[in-house]
C-alpha cells in the first residue's frame, strides 16, 4: 500500500517526502542565499552540498568531528538522522572524495544504510529552490530504491542526464 500512488509517472509523493522538501528549503535557503551572494560578488567560487542520512549512528556528533571549519553543518531532520554539509570552495571531485570518506567512516563507526547525495554549485544561474528540490528529489529516489552506501550526484546544467552515470562512488 505504500506505493499505491506511484504509478502515474512518479508524480505523487508521500506526505513525509513532501515535508522533507519543505524542511530542507526552510533550513537551507538563507545559507545558500549567502553563498550565492558570495558567488555573484566575490568571483568564481564553488561549493558542494552533501545530503546524508544513516541508521544506528549519532550522525550529527560524527559530522561535527569530521567536517572542516569552513563546512556548514545543517540539521534537517534529527529524528530521521538527515543532515546537509555545505562545503565551501569545494568542487565535484573534492566533494566526492569527502563523501566517500564520510560513508566509510560512518560504516566503521557502526552506521548502516547510509544515503548520500552530492550537489555541486558553480554558478547562480539556477534558483535556490531548483537546486534544493533537485537534491531532495534524488535523495527521495535513492531511499525508495534502497541504494545505500553510495554517493549519488545531482547536477544543475543544461546537458542531458545519463541515469547510468549518477553513481559516483559505490
Amino acid at each position: 500500500m505504500l506505493d499505491e500512488r506511484r504509478t502515474n509517472l512518479e508524480i505523487s509523493f508521500h506526505e513525509d517526502e513532501v515535508k522533507l522538501a519543505e524542511v530542507m528549503m526552510d533550513k537551507l535557503r538563507t545559507t545558500v542565499e549567502f553563498l550565492y551572494y558570495l558567488m555573484d560578488y566575490r568571483g568564481k567560487v564553488s561549493f558542494t552540498m552533501i545530503t546524508l542520512s544513516a541508521d544506528n549512528i549519532k550522525l550529527k556528533m560524527w559530522l561535527q568531528k569530521w567536517k572542516r571549519q569552513t563546512d556548514v553543518l545543517i540539521e534537517v531532520d534529527p529524528v530521521k538522522n538527515v543532515y546537509v554539509l555545505i562545503c565551501q570552495s569545494t568542487d565535484l571531485d573534492g566533494g566526492k572524495k569527502f563523501a566517500e570518506i564520510l560513508i566509510s567512516n560512518i560504516g566503521m563507526n557502526g552506521g548502516k544504510s547510509t544515503y548520500c547525495v552530492e550537489t555541486e554549485l558553480t554558478s547562480t544561474k539556477h534558483t535556490i529552490q531548483e537546486m534544493i528540490f533537485k537534491m531532495v528529489e534524488k535523495y527521495i529516489s535513492i531511499k525508495q530504491e534502497q541504494r545505500s552506501n553510495q554517493v549519488f550526484l545531482t547536477q544543475l546544467d543544461d546537458k542531458p542526464s545519463n541515469e547510468n552515470k549518477d553513481v559516483i562512488y559505490s
